[in-house]
């Protein structure tokens, strides 16, 4: 059964690493990145009582990677990191974020992954394997 996106990468399984200053997020995808048109890919990261919510992104445009951020939803802030802490290996997308993109959200995290194609919801709510919260 074809889809709107079935040509676009899913989402297969998603993990994230805290190790001191870095927040390693690995996301594996059903097939290679799109050369084509814009993909994103990201978790939100919020308190147990979802007060305090943050947004990790990696943007990429006609495959070039274009923004990796972190939105801060309660200050309406977004910060841009060092693009060089994302690297693609096949069908593997390794983002190093600073930790501190989730400080203040307690230990009781929720955290879930999303992917957007061409400014289009694709998937949300994705279950993130989490170590060392």
């Amino acid at each position: 059964m074809s889809t709107p996106h079935s040509s676009v990468p899913q989402l297969i399984r998603v993990s994230a690493v805290e190790e001191g200053v870095r927040l390693s997020v690995r996301f594996e995808l059903s097939k290679p990145m799109p050369t084509h048109g814009s993909y994103l890919l990201g978790i939100v990261a919020a308190s147990e009582d979802h007060s305090h919510q943050r947004r990790l992104s990696i943007e990429y445009v006609n495959g070039e990677l274009m923004d990796f951020s972190t939105f801060n939803h309660e200050q309406v802030d977004q910060e841009h990191h060092d693009r060089s802490a994302v690297t693609v290996d096949g069908t593997v997308v390794t983002a190093d974020f600073p930790a501190s993109s989730i400080g203040g959200l307690g230990r009781g995290r929720l955290i879930t992954a999303y992917s957007h194609v061409d400014g289009e919801r694709l998937q949300s709510g994705c279950p993130v394997s989490t170590t060392g919260f």
